[in-house]
């Protein structure tokens, strides 16, 4: 890494560097309630799915819908909202894993 921009080596093989942690978080609808990582029994009842995924810096960096139905302006607002607070959580817990594990 030469000012924060990985740089090509001749005939080194390195590690790609990680500067972020993607989670993604599933949220589903059924009916006008969200749910968010959806158990087996659920995902059955759904409407309509989500997955959007945000990286170290709370931003989306992807999402999938699915199902047959969609979702109104507001509970995408609400899922994002969702996605981003349980991805911080989610991104902790490997962080305190991982250091742990060195």
């Amino acid at each position: 890494m030469k000012d924060d921009i990985p740089v090509l080596i001749e005939n080194q093989e390195s590690d790609a560097p990680i500067t972020t942690i993607p989670i993604s978080v599933t949220m589903g609808r059924i009916g006008e309630f969200i749910i968010v990582d959806p158990n087996i029994d659920e995902w059955g009842c759904l409407d309509a799915r989500i997955t959007i995924t945000t990286n170290s810096d709370g931003n989306i960096v992807a999402l999938q819908k699915g199902g047959s139905d969609g979702f109104t302006f507001e509970q995408l607002v609400k899922c994002s909202e969702l996605s981003i607070a349980v991805g911080k959580k989610i991104r902790e817990t490997v962080k305190q894993a991982t250091e742990g594990g060195q």
